[in-house]
């Protein structure tokens, strides 16, 4: 049978090659059959120490099938070749990948998803961040049918503002997160990133300075009529109730990545957890979080990066003086949303509880990350 082998090392710089090393995972299979429920980070941990590396795995070879578009049933085929790992796929149903070019035809079932989607979709459906300015002149919901407070699928309501003609189809927003951050004039971000928690003598002041507002669709409204500066609409859709207050927006609902491919960051990336959306108190795998560096900071989705602990801040009883523990490798987190200066991310392991704050880096070399400890 030809199946496509494909070498993990191949005639790369030395330079290249040290950057780039792969480590198999001890216990990696010898095969492996994709199956339902699966995820690429999934797979790519049977294989590998750092499953973000799940691109280099199969990069080198161009005929060979995305690593995106892996399918149940597919079998992922592990050889060992003086000292170098290769891989060879074979399609579910008989179909090997065979290295001869022409048209491809995809199979009809679903490829397995990057990460769990079912842990983000509200996140890909129903959130936004935007510059708060967006909210200074946009309609706002003054009235439901009947004088009522809320109002839900097929009701009628009233709204204020600058509406657009009948017949149009806004948005129902809510605003949540106001993110901000520290940032002293004359410095840049990355600048005030790297700024103390608290402000010391002598050190500037620093002015918390919005980067992002949190919005969440509520549902959709249809404009009937508009009588002056008062509209008529009529609720189409909506998972939450509408109440007074809420904001009607016709912003871009289209375009959103869902297909995530695990890979580090090719640029150096120095982030920090702002918050967690879910409201949990502590931070473990599966939790959604918002970071505060975006698509201007080179940030895509499919991001891995390392969750640096903040080291505890204990007292020297000898020299009386208080100092910083070093920070600990805690977890992963892959990025799926991207905005202009913030991102989602979802957390994809933790060997303890994260939290607000917490550095987040790209990977470190492989070697200190798996002494490190906790399992992907």
């Amino acid at each position: 049978m030809l199946v496509a082998a494909l070498g993990v090392v191949a005639a790369l710089p030395a330079s290249s090659v040290q950057a780039d090393s792969l480590s198999l995972r001890a216990d990696a299979p010898a095969s492996y059959t994709v199956r339902e429920g699966d995820t690429l980070w999934g797979i790519a941990a049977r294989f590998l120490d750092a499953p973000w590396q799940w691109q280099q795995l199969w990069q080198r070879n161009p005929q060979l099938a995305s690593p995106r578009k892996l399918y149940p049933g597919d079998v992922i085929h592990l050889e060992a070749s003086a000292g170098a790992p290769r891989l060879s796929l074979e399609r579910g149903r008989g179909q090997p990948v065979r290295l001869s070019p022409g048209v491809r035809r995809a199979p009809t079932r679903d490829a397995v998803p990057g990460l769990p989607l079912d842990r983000i979709k509200v996140f890909l459906d129903a959130y936004q961040i935007v510059d708060p300015d967006v909210l200074d002149d946009a309609p706002t919901v003054v009235a439901g049918q009947a004088q009522r407070l809320l109002s839900g699928a097929g009701d009628k309501l009233y709204a204020h503002g600058d509406l657009p003609a009948a017949g149009a189809t806004l948005g129902v927003y809510r605003p949540g997160t106001d993110y901000r951050l520290p940032l002293p004039t004359g410095q840049s971000r990355q600048d005030a990133q790297q700024a103390t928690d608290q402000t010391t003598p002598g050190q500037e002041t620093l002015e918390m300075t919005s980067v992002g507002l949190e919005l969440q669709r509520l549902g959709h409204v249809k404009v009937i009529r508009n009588v002056g500066d008062v509209g008529e609409l009529q609720v189409l859709d909506a998972v939450q109730e509408i109440r007074n207050g809420d904001y009607l927006l016709s912003l871009d609902e289209g375009g959103i990545a869902t297909e995530f491919l695990p890979r580090a960051p090719e640029t150096p990336v120095v982030a920090t957890i702002l918050s967690v959306p879910d409201g949990v108190r502590f931070i473990g795998r599966n939790d959604v979080v918002a970071i505060d560096r975006g698509r201007a900071d080179g940030l895509e989705t499919g991001h891995v990066l390392q969750v640096m602990r903040q080291g505890e801040k204990v007292r020297d009883d000898v020299r009386d003086a208080w100092v910083t523990l070093p920070d600990t490798e805690a977890g992963a987190v892959m990025v799926f949303r991207v905005f202009d200066h913030l991102s989602y991310a979802l957390v994809m392991r933790a060997s303890q509880a994260l939290a607000v704050g917490d550095r987040l880096v790209v990977p470190r070399d492989l070697r200190e990350t798996v002494a490190s400890g906790g399992a992907f």
